[in-house]
């Protein structure tokens, strides 16, 4: 992961034998391994929410489209039997609707 060889890991830990002192060293790696499993745990509990809340919308997907009804399709009255089948059929203009209003 990191690629770092034994002669390096060497090194590195005689500087933190220097920085720290021995008998600061084992405190300083209880305090590595507890910030670890915090994290750990951290993102276990980020894990499973994100599963919870997938596992939440799924089921409220799947009874929404259960429970859904078609939509209703009016179509517009086929005007070309009336007026014979030479005249095209041209749409009257509809106005808008109010939405301003309660």
């Amino acid at each position: 992961m990191f690629d770092v060889g034994g002669g390096e890991l060497v090194l590195i830990f005689l500087v933190i034998l220097l920085l720290f002192g021995p008998k600061k060293i084992p405190e300083f790696a209880q305090q590595v391994g507890r910030g670890i499993r915090q994290f750990r745990k951290a993102q276990e509990d980020l894990t499973q929410q994100i599963r919870d809340i997938s596992a939440d919308v799924a089921v409220r997907d799947a009874t929404n489209v259960a429970s859904a009804k078609p939509p209703v399709v009016i179509s517009p009255p086929d005007d070309s039997v009336s007026r014979g089948a030479s005249e095209p059929s041209v749409a009257e203009p509809v106005e808008p609707l109010d939405t301003d209003t309660p």
